[in-house]
């Protein structure tokens, strides 16, 4: 194959995360979504049209796809598999990528500004939606559960009283939350070491998982974040200090080790700082954010023994097929994966069956508070419909909404 530099001249549409494939089938160019790798590159063809290019545009890091061609020519586009190239019309175009979103502000100020009134967040984690479409907002450095009506960008405290503490009316940095039904809010209390039950408009809530001292028995938890509740009422608790997912049923005063062995480690059977959780119930996954490993990890609910990579797992980094202090994931009917890709700054949708993930919010490595960058992001929610999806831009404590297309 040969590299050469060229003259790129025609945009005919937009790249991300694919193979390219000449049309003699011998020619093939990689594309990780990286910019450096698209600075007007292009491949020579044995047959004609003989130029294909690459060209980066430098305010916003978007990678295009350019033709200089001695004769006619169009792309025809494969998602996430190839791009091959083929005579036709001269310069016809096709449909670019609708990637990276544009989000609007749902909680917090847009402009990444920090506070602790009705209006502000600091660092928020957890995200929750009720029947009612009302979100509810883990305020982490404010160690507060905030509520947000639709369109209202005021929210209520629901948990919390805004000052961390150890009394059943405070909390101490929250992370994962979850609502049932009637209203209840379920958070891991990540440096209080419980997870708390607060009731619909109750003033205090109750400790029912941990026993609020830091340690690594079945009735301990450590610093942690992840929580998901099932149907029978049953809590899945990501004990991230200790390398383990605890699971606590209805009522219990010790919880049973369900994944992980409680050692750090990147076996199948072993975690590294877990994070986020997603449960599955229909399918009977959970789906674990193995962080310290850079992976996603799917067990099968009725043996939490094994997992299976199903994201990352190529080691830390910021190619499409590998991830940074991923924080969370959620899962979307067809079992599409979402990912808040932490410190590559960036949402990675992870195709059923894809080995590579595709950047549809935010630009790798690159932080920022308008409407399409993000800084931090470390917690993602589909909302109940999948039109939508939301995004705690942690660094920029605010929460993002993403209309899907």
């Amino acid at each position: 194959m040969k590299i050469i530099n060229m003259n790129c001249t025609t945009r005919i549409g937009s790249i991300t995360n694919a193979k390219y494939v000449s049309n003699d089938t011998i020619t093939v160019i990689e594309y990780n979504n990286s910019c450096s790798e698209c600075l007007c590159k292009a491949f020579f063809s044995s047959l004609s049209p003989s130029y294909v290019g690459l060209n980066c545009y430098m305010n916003n890091k978007t990678c295009y796809l350019f033709v200089n061609y001695s004769l006619s020519g169009m792309v025809v586009k494969d998602i996430n598999t190839k791009f091959i190239f083929k005579q036709a019309p001269p310069f016809r175009n096709v449909t670019e990528d609708p990637f990276p979103l544009s989000g609007i502000t749902v909680a917090g100020y847009g402009n990444g500004s920090a506070g602790n009134t009705y209006k502000s967040l600091k660092n928020p984690f957890g995200l929750a939606l009720d029947a009612a479409d009302l979100l509810f907002v883990a305020d982490y450095s404010n160690s507060r559960v905030m509520r947000f009506e639709p369109d209202s960008l005021t929210g209520t405290i629901v948990a919390g009283t805004g000052v961390r503490g150890t009394a059943d009316n405070q909390l101490g940095s929250p992370g994962e939350i979850a609502v049932d039904a009637s209203g209840n809010v379920y958070i891991y209390d990540d440096l209080n070491y419980r997870v708390m039950l607060w009731r619909a408009n109750a003033t205090n809530g109750t400790r029912i998982a941990g026993t609020g001292t830091n340690g690594s028995t079945n009735e301990n938890l450590g610093s942690g974040m992840g929580l998901t509740r099932d149907s029978l009422g049953n809590l899945y608790i990501s004990d991230k200090g200790n390398h383990r997912i605890m699971k606590w049923t209805p009522n219990a005063t010790v919880g049973t080790l369900f994944a992980g062995t409680g050692t750090a480690g990147n076996a199948a059977n072993m975690l590294r700082y877990p994070y986020g959780l997603f449960l599955d119930e229909n399918n009977s996954y959970l789906y674990v954010t193995d962080s310290g490993n850079a992976r996603i990890q799917r067990f099968n609910l009725s043996n939490g023994t094994i997992g299976t990579t199903v994201a990352g797992g190529h080691g830390i980094g910021l190619s499409s097929s590998q991830l940074y202090n991923p924080y969370d994931v959620c899962v979307s009917k067809a079992g599409d994966i979402y990912i808040a890709d932490k410190s590559n700054h960036r949402i990675q949708l992870w195709k059923v069956g894809a080995t590579t993930g595709i950047t549809i919010i935010g630009m790798t490595g690159i932080t920022g508070a308008n409407a399409t960058l993000l800084y931090g992001p470390s917690n993602v929610l589909l909302s109940a419909n999948e039109s939508f999806l939301y995004v705690s831009d942690n660094d920029n404590n605010r929460v993002q909404r993403y209309k899907l297309p």
